[in-house]
């Protein structure tokens, strides 16, 4: 077993050859042992197999709290109490807590986001594609840019018109969540925390505003819902509705568009896969349960251990940090059968795209569905689409994985 004086030193796996490449990285990682030790932001240990990701990603001695503290201990002492509001505001996300504030939190917002009403807003969502497919693409075009003219602008749209978000803000709110993903998933800088300091505060006081009209003339829109629901007593506090509101929006946009973007990336490296897609639109359902899978959005989680506890014979201390490498997960040949052959026929697939336990993804079902529609309409709008370039250009983002632009010939 090892102790606190035989900790193996850190690896430094998180490089540009990583953006561009991660599937390497992790498979060997993955072969040589179940927990490592690497540098992000500091030394953290780092698990990368299947069994002990979703295991660990359940155990309660592993801590979601904490993590904003964890990030902003990497900047200088002296300029870290600058951060303060940022700290604050994001560690009221549910995202980021622990229960009981988790569990009574996560039960108030789960009737905004039940299987039944994410199935309501399909007709929605296919309407929103066509209207974007139609404005966006002018007639004869040769080329479009999937990640501009669909990716991005939709799943804010979406999010935006259930929070009730006029859309001459919507670049305004790409802009803000995607400050807030840099301070998310790379190392942390005092330009970088700013930005998104400046972000969550510009957020927060937008739905201040919204909020208080709400409360004026209510809607039919999710904060009018979240306003008015009440589970055992409990309500959201004015702070509460406010920061889940700035986490809801980013957390919609930054993976939702990483799932179209890197599906369609897959598809069109896999044409025989894609022409299967396009011939039986049936197993849509099942094509984006793959390709979140084969190309997920989210890299790795992190988690602050409360409580002293060993993982595959190593003493892990409390106060150290732990990266659930899902990516890696995600392709563990110990659990799926030709992990890096794309199969969108493919029946048992217990992925953790969208994480385990506690802290699976409030909003997985409403990005299913905007995958599924916007994949869908691409590949039977362009049949004869194709890449425009074989190596596109990775955002430098270590934790949220998604492309810069990804221009097809159609």
């Amino acid at each position: 077993m090892l102790n606190v004086q035989t900790v193996p030193p850190a690896k430094d796996i998180l490089t540009p050859e990583f953006l561009q490449n991660p599937h390497r990285v992790c498979a060997e990682l993955r072969e040589e042992t179940a927990i490592h030790r690497i540098n992000f932001n500091g030394p953290r240990w780092a698990l990368v197999r299947y069994a002990e990701c979703f295991k660990f990603l359940r155990d309660p001695r592993l801590s979601s709290a904490g993590r904003m503290r964890l990030l902003l201990s990497r900047l200088p002492p002296e300029t870290r109490s600058s951060f303060a509001e940022l700290e604050r505001a994001l560690e009221m996300w549910m995202l980021f807590l622990d229960a009981p504030e988790h569990t009574r939190l996560r039960k108030l917002l789960n009737k905004g986001f039940s299987p039944a009403v994410a199935e309501a807003l399909r007709a929605q969502v296919e309407a929103l594609v066509d209207g974007m497919l139609d404005a966006e693409v002018p007639a004869g075009a040769k080329r479009i840019d999937i990640l501009r003219d669909i990716a991005y602008p939709l799943p804010v749209r979406v999010i935006a018109q259930m929070l009730g978000v006029p859309a001459s803000r919507h670049q305004e709110f790409v802009n803000w969540t995607n400050a807030i993903a840099l301070f998310v998933g790379s190392p942390t800088t005092n330009e970088v925390a700013g930005a998104a300091q400046e972000a969550v505060l510009a957020l927060t006081d937008f739905f201040c505003e919204i909020v208080a009209d709400r409360r004026r003339h209510k809607g039919n829109d999710l904060i009018s819902i979240l306003i008015d629901i009440e589970e055992d007593g409990h309500v959201l506090t004015e702070e509460e509705l406010y920061a889940q509101c700035v986490m809801l929006l980013f957390a919609g946009h930054e993976t939702t568009r990483n799932l179209i973007g890197n599906g369609m990336y897959t598809l069109l490296k896999n044409p025989e896969e894609m022409a299967n897609l396009r011939r039986n639109p049936e197993i849509v359902r099942m094509a984006v349960e793959e390709l979140l899978r084969y190309e997920s959005p989210l890299q790795f989680v992190t988690r602050v251990v409360k409580d002293e506890l060993e993982i595959e014979g190593v003493r892990i201390q409390a106060g150290d940090s732990v990266l659930l490498f899902l990516r890696a997960a995600n392709r563990d040949p110990r659990k799926f059968e030709h992990p890096d052959r794309l199969n969108l026929k493919r029946l048992k697939n217990d992925h953790l795209a969208f994480g385990a336990g506690a802290h699976f993804c409030i909003g997985n079902q409403l990005a299913r569905i905007e995958g599924q529609v916007a994949i869908l309409k691409l590949l039977q709008r362009f049949p004869a689409m194709r890449l425009a370039s074989e190596s596109p250009e990775w955002v430098p983002n270590f934790a949220l994985r998604g492309l810069r632009s990804l221009v097809v010939e159609v």
